[in-house]
């Protein structure tokens, strides 16, 4: 025997309805024909400070006139007769989508106004975040752009010898290819404008060139330098991280000048890169992958560092893939001149001179020895433009050193009987530039400007080279 239910017909009482509405998270806000408020939810109280009892009865423009909200939009939901959408802000704050449906008769007469407001306080901010990133966004692409053509932007180099020559299409086939170079050379030779050449020459030019010195960045600080942190990585930390350099320089080159000075711990993190293209921001947990050619530099003999445990093999061997070694400005004698002009020239431009230079002074600069190579040319080309108040440099203008290294022959410390080991004679000859400069200069911060290094190291090395009396008197 079947049974027949009957599903009885649910009606929602008057509580239950406002039960309802009051738990919407949307605000509902009814005004009848006559602009009388019938109903407000919960919402209504929350968004606008204030009890729903003070609200119904009350005409809406009595209530306007208390600043609650702004204009209402049900005036123009009436008169368009159809639904109207505005944003309205609050006397709480609160930012509302407001939405007024005027709702008529069969006869066309106006019944009610359904207003349906939405706090989109969140959104608008989440809204103004974005916008604020994409400017910054945009910020950084511009400020991208000027520093790439900004690094970019070196002097033609000057090639009046064979070894400079063949040094440069070397570079230039090296270029085509994505894989890492390893620069040597003496301090001043021009390992960041080969590096730079590489860049220009390669698929990635378009990408930016990103230059980090490793000896400038204290420790503590290389690893957030180079990889970047995440959000909250550490106190004191940027509450939305910041970016390495190694992302800087994506889809470009990353130029890591005085890869020696390289901490040991840094050397295994940068070894991972070279390895897997991976890594980790400090304090992060998502693996970042690395896209950019890495090109590094050093004035220092990094076999020998290896031999030593002061550098690790396995990343030694991981960066001389491609090995370049720019020669000493004394081993291409016949490009000296050539850089005095063109520097002559440079610095002219740059300070509204005219100067110009006499034989007998060019005599003496082709007879330096230039331990400090081309840096240390053109360094002493704008101290001289500076200071030197007559139009014509003549030799007597020039550091008192220069004189007495000229009158030294060429040979008179390479003979067998007198040869020394290479680091031993590169550390003379830091220490003859560093004391030089020092007492010439005069300070610390001189001596970097001039020396184009960072305060820190020539203030270690003033310390190393400079404390004995003895040894500041014999300088010249």
């Amino acid at each position: 025997m079947s049974q027949h239910h009957k599903n009885p017909i649910t009606e929602l009482d008057y509580d239950t309805l406002k039960k309802i509405l009051d738990n919407s998270f949307d605000e509902i806000y009814v005004t009848n024909a006559e602009g009388i408020v019938v109903y407000v939810n919960k919402a209504v109280e929350k968004h606008c400070g204030v009890k729903a009892e003070n609200i119904i009865g009350k005409s809406s423009n009595e209530i306007s006139a208390q600043n609650l909200w702004g204009p209402r939009v049900s005036p123009i939901a009436i008169k368009r007769k159809r639904s109207f959408t505005l944003e309205q802000k609050t006397c709480t704050g609160k930012t509302l989508l407001t939405t007024a449906n005027p709702i008529w008769d069969q006869d066309g007469n106006l019944e009610l106004v359904i207003e349906n407001s939405r706090d989109i306080t969140e959104t608008e901010g989440i809204k103004f975040e974005l916008e604020n990133s994409m400017r910054m966004l945009d910020h950084y692409k511009l400020e991208m752009e000027k520093l790439r053509k900004k690094e970019l932007h070196h002097p033609g180099f000057i090639c009046k010898s064979k070894k400079m020559t063949d040094l440069l299409e070397i570079a230039h086939r090296i270029a085509a290819v994505n894989s890492t170079v390893l620069l040597l050379g003496e301090s001043g030779t021009g390992k960041g404008i080969i590096a730079k050449y590489i860049h220009s020459k390669s698929p990635r030019k378009k990408g930016p060139f990103i230059p980090i010195n490793c000896a400038s960045i204290p420790t503590e600080l290389m690893e957030s330098e180079l990889f970047g942190y995440a959000k909250g990585a550490f106190t004191g930390a940027n509450e939305k991280g910041k970016i390495g350099l190694i992302d800087l320089a994506d889809e470009g080159t990353l130029f890591l000048d005085e890869i020696g000075e390289l901490p040991l711990n840094m050397q295994a993190k940068l070894l991972q890169v070279l390895q897997n293209n991976k890594y980790f921001k400090v304090g992060g947990r998502e693996v970042q992958t690395a896209n950019c050619r890495i090109i590094a530099a050093t004035n220092r003999n990094l076999k020998e560092m290896v031999e030593k445990d002061a550098f690790r093999e396995d990343l030694y061997y991981r960066l001389n893939i491609f090995e370049i070694e720019i020669p000493p400005l004394r081993e291409r004698p016949e490009e000296i001149i050539p850089f005095v002009h063109f520097f002559l020239d440079k610095f002219n431009n740059k300070y509204k001179v005219s100067h110009t230079i006499s034989q007998n002074a060019l005599d003496v600069f082709s007879k330096y020895s230039w331990p400090g190579n081309v840096r240390e040319l053109e360094n002493t080309i704008e101290r001289i433009v500076v200071v030197n108040p007559e139009t014509i440099i003549e030799d007597h203008h020039l550091p008192k050193h220069f004189h007495e290294d000229a009158a030294v022959p060429s040979n008179a410390n390479t003979t067998p009987d007198k040869q020394i080991p290479l680091d031993e004679a590169i550390n003379e000859m830091e220490k003859n530039i560093i004391v030089k400069a020092y007492k010439e200069l005069g300070s610390s911060y001189e001596v970097a400007r001039v020396l184009r290094t960072s305060q820190s190291k020539a203030s270690r090395l003033i310390r190393k080279y400079c404390q004995q009396d003895d040894v500041v008197n014999k300088s010249v």
